[in-house]
């Protein structure tokens, strides 16, 4: 029967006729081949895109793999399926790997348990491998807080005190995440934790410090003077001489002239107190779904979202001098000069001293990022959201319909989308030349759309991804 239904959707048949069978057979569905290869494969494949959709609409789990670790993406790509290949990417749609070990780590992610199931069963895959951070599956499933993907890589024998790049076991994600069932079944197959627990600047951004600017000395990651210097610079400060010492006579406990990850971790806050947030830019059109996206990323990551259009939207509403000044030129669409914009900025980030902050919408011009990067530090990382310029007016002029802002209207939106424009390129290529890696989404999908390409990077917060 299943092969039948196989056979079916390669031909082409109605989506009329494949719901009939799917009401008549649910399991149909699910069904695989003797190359797993799964419904939707097939009609991928074959460049069926009415099937297509209606398999995505009804659940089908988009990524899943075949035998050769191939997904759905693959096989519409290889047989130049452009407008399956489109909507493919557009729902999230994955290249696969021919990698189980990958693949595994893949359905992790998208806590796809019956693809872990399905892979754990059909043959031998390394437990302990892992992504670029060392994060093995059950790293991973612990940390997105996935208890039945959690107990299946337990019960298959998966080293539950395993570490990754920074030390952290899997019971460490867990507990960051605050996902009790997790933490549970990991101490019941013995899970122990790496390190230890963290004040509220966050165990995964100190890590990220030290693993960044320290080097391994002795099989041990450490940071000596200049180390300590360099990431100090790093983060924005401008250290003396006498300042790194005085770190050093308060954290450097063994006198060695080493500071270890642990004297580290445990005076983190000396070293961080006062200093300027650690900035992760996001660029983009006006319409592109900044906002959404820090709020979900400030929700889920632990960060600080500053909004440039907040910020400036505040200072209007306290009707200062200067919140005069900036209603007026936010009403013609025109853009804030670099100094108000970095004298604002500077102002709200010295409220975070150490945490990663999300500039939404800051910088808008070369400007902008030469200043910001003079007073406050080389930004991480930059997200880059892009669509068409069709796209941006419509959303600014749904917004507009819904009684959002005063600068939500037509005349307004193509002016403030020709001044995106107008300096956007160059703001880039200055982050380009500043050697600022660069993150491109493609934002004319849905929230979630964009969600799942940040996912496909790994984890995001961390300051060790390259692009």
């Amino acid at each position: 029967m299943g092969c039948g239904f196989l056979h079916q959707i390669a031909l082409g048949v109605s989506t009329k006729e494949i719901e009939q069978l799917m009401t008549e057979v649910p399991s149909l569905f699910n069904f695989r081949d003797y190359d797993r290869r799964t419904p939707l494969h097939i009609a991928a494949s074959e460049g069926h895109l009415d099937i297509v959709k209606l398999f995505v609409e009804k659940g089908a789990k988009i990524n899943r793999s075949d035998r050769r670790g191939h997904a759905p993406l693959d096989d519409a790509n290889r047989y130049k399926h452009t407008e399956v290949v489109r909507y493919l990417k557009q729902k999230g749609g994955k290249f696969g790997s021919s990698s189980l070990s990958l693949n595994l780590i893949s359905a992790c992610i998208e806590g796809d348990v019956e693809e872990v199931r399905s892979l754990l069963d059909y043959g031998k895959i390394d437990l302990l491998s892992s992504d670029y951070d060392r994060r093995t599956p059950l790293h991973i499933a612990a940390s997105e807080g996935n208890s039945e993907i959690v107990e299946l890589l337990c019960e298959k024998g998966a080293n539950v005190n395993a570490k990754d790049k920074w030390g952290a076991r899997p019971i460490d994600g867990a507990i960051i995440g605050n996902h009790v069932d997790c933490k549970q079944l990991l101490e019941k197959f013995g899970g122990l934790r790496g390190s230890s627990s963290m004040s509220s600047f966050g165990q995964e951004a100190v890590l990220d410090l030290i693993h960044t600017y320290g080097k391994m000395r002795n099989g041990l990651l450490s940071m000596d003077w200049h180390d300590v210097h360099d990431m100090l610079i790093g983060i924005g400060e401008k250290p003396t001489g006498e300042c790194v010492r005085k770190l050093f006579e308060v954290a450097d406990a063994d006198r060695n002239g080493i500071i270890t990850t642990d004297e580290f971790l445990s005076h983190h806050e000396t070293f961080l107190s006062g200093r300027p947030a650690r900035i992760i830019l996001v660029v983009g059109g006006p319409g592109s779904g900044k906002g959404v996206l820090c709020e979900r990323l400030a929700k889920e990551c632990g960060v600080v979202h500053l909004s440039s259009g907040e910020l400036l939207r505040n200072e209007i509403q306290q009707r200062t001098e200067l919140g005069k000044q900036v209603e007026e030129i936010v009403k013609n669409g025109e853009l804030v000069s670099s100094a108000i914009m970095v004298t604002l900025m500077q102002k709200r980030m010295k409220d975070h001293p150490g945490k990663r902050v999300l500039l939404d919408g800051f910088p808008r011009s070369r400007e902008n990022a030469k200043d910001l990067m003079t007073l406050c530090g080389k930004p991480e990382l930059a997200l880059h959201l892009t669509c068409d310029d069709t796209v941006l007016l419509e959303r600014i002029m749904k917004r507009g319909k819904s009684g959002g802002r005063a600068d939500d209207n037509f005349q307004t939106g193509i002016q403030r989308v020709r001044n995106y424009h107008k300096y956007h390129n160059m703001t880039i290529d200055f982050l380009k030349e500043e050697n600022v890696p660069i993150v491109y989404l493609d934002c004319s999908t849905t929230a979630d759309g964009v969600w799942d390409q940040l996912k496909s990077i790994g984890r995001l917060m961390r300051s060790t991804v390259r692009f």
